[in-house]
């Protein structure tokens, strides 16, 4: 057989004699029979994070930490060395589970070397000397198969005990040896004393050891026996000799919803004060919300006549506005508020500037001041200055144009000195004005035109 890559490194130490053949491929692994110090092993082979099929790793890997703070700081980022130590901790944890669970007497197959992410541990044979089949590839009888739960329950309280979660036993991560049950299969345990999902997966383990017993044993009730070591566990009563009955005692203290309330409050209080927005109208506690409310509201209302309506609609201005249809008659005008959200000041001066209406020409003839503009620097532009009255030529605005401004003012200014000594004039052009505009329209109205 061709040797994989994962195993050249093993055979070219010398650790691996030969490669056999595969014999099984997991969805986190694939398991290969080899010749290692003369005897039958087998050499575990992990695959990469991005070739697994395990769901939800997160709740797996939660508590599990590094003694090195670069370590620890890269695995928070997910930067591309934390991902390199996440996948090293993840091949790790197995190794580590089983020489734990190896000293506290649960049966789980031996190590031998651990090397580049590759386990060589100990083949488990059955009564012929061949690879053991696993658990649910068997059928048993109702007495044994009870057998097989009492074994591998008393295997979990000492799982338990050790700081081990199995994480994702079941019926086919037991192999059936020649003497009793092993379990293996150790990459997803968690510790229950940091992980927040320690009790969720415990008792689902249990659970398919229900499931494996209830297919064996017709009309079997289950009980609650992971509620029960969980119990013990946390009032450090658990121990490896603990014989379980089954009996839960329901937690009799009443729960105090204030206390959650309150904190829920304090959190958007938090919220609201970091961000700087407003309490909302619609989440005050006993506020009628929905079409009864609406209605119940209206029948009040209509109850009251028109002054009651007018006294119950005086509290809600203090709410956030709402827009109401413009009903005109005696309540005058509608009045709209703008209200300014974030900005610089800059920003909202040129947006007053730009919607102020351009000023129209005064009435004596004078040259009307030119709007305002603002600088792009922020800084206001220096006013254009009207014609002064007494002849004197004003002087002209400095900008980007500031040469066609200056040939254009001696010709204002003539124009402007003329309409000041003789006002008589400009009002007799304005009318010679109005004369040519009626004559062109009455031009146009005629017949033949």
């Amino acid at each position: 057989m061709r040797t994989p890559e994962a195993l050249e490194t093993l055979v070219e130490y010398g650790i691996v004699e030969e490669v056999l053949r595969p014999l099984m491929s997991g969805k986190e692994a694939q398991i290969f029979l080899v010749r290692s110090a003369g005897e039958l092993r087998v050499a575990k082979i992990y695959k990469d994070a991005e070739q697994r099929s395990f769901r939800q790793r997160s709740d797996y890997t939660e508590g599990r930490t590094t003694r090195n703070t670069r370590d620890r700081r890269a695995m928070a980022k997910h930067s591309r060395h934390g991902k390199a130590q996440d996948e090293a901790a993840w091949r790790s944890a197995e190794v580590n589970a089983i020489y734990r669970l190896s000293e506290a007497g649960v049966r789980v197959p031996v190590p031998y070397h651990f090397i580049d992410g590759v386990l060589v541990m100990e083949l488990v044979r059955d009564h012929e000397g061949q690879p053991a089949p696993r658990l649910g590839d068997l059928v048993y009888a109702p007495a044994v198969a009870q057998q097989i739960f009492d074994i591998l329950l008393a295997a979990v309280v000492r799982m338990l005990c050790a700081g081990v979660v199995h994480g994702d036993l079941s019926e086919f991560n037991v192999l059936m040896a020649a003497d009793g049950p092993v379990v293996i299969d150790f990459p997803q345990a968690v510790d229950p004393a940091s992980n927040l999902s320690a009790r969720k997966l415990l008792i689902r383990d249990v659970d398919n050891l229900h499931t494996f017993l209830g297919r064996h044993f017709r009309g079997y009730r289950p009980l609650p026996y992971a509620q029960e070591m969980w119990e013990l566990y946390q009032q450090n009563l658990l121990t490896p000799e603990t014989r379980l009955r089954g009996r839960v005692s329901a937690s009799q203290r009443p729960t105090n919803t204030s206390e959650v309330l309150a904190l829920i409050g304090d959190a958007e209080r938090e919220q609201r004060r970091r961000t700087g927005a407003a309490p909302q109208g619609g989440a005050q506690r006993g506020s009628p919300s929905g079409p009864r409310g609406s209605q119940g509201s209206q029948g009040q209302q209509g109850s009251r006549g028109p002054q009651g309506s007018r006294a119950s609609q005086a509290p809600r201005a203090s709410q956030a506005p709402r827009q109401q249809p413009d009903r005109g008659g005696p309540r005058g005008p509608k009045v709209e508020v703008v209200v300014k959200r974030g900005g610089s000041s800059q920003q909202d001066a040129r947006r007053d500037e730009a919607a102020r209406p351009a000023q129209e020409p005064r009435r004596d003839g004078a040259a009307a001041p030119a709007r305002q503009e603002p600088r792009r620097d922020g800084a206001a532009a220096p006013a254009r200055q009207e014609p002064r009255r007494d002849g004197a030529a004003a002087p002209a605005r400095q900008d980007a144009r500031a040469g066609v401004r200056e040939a254009k003012a001696p010709v204002q200014d003539a124009q402007g000195t003329a309409a000041a000594q003789d006002p008589s004039a400009d009002e007799g052009a304005s009318r010679r004005r109005r004369r040519r505009r009626s004559r062109g329209s009455a031009a146009s109205d005629a017949p033949g035109a």
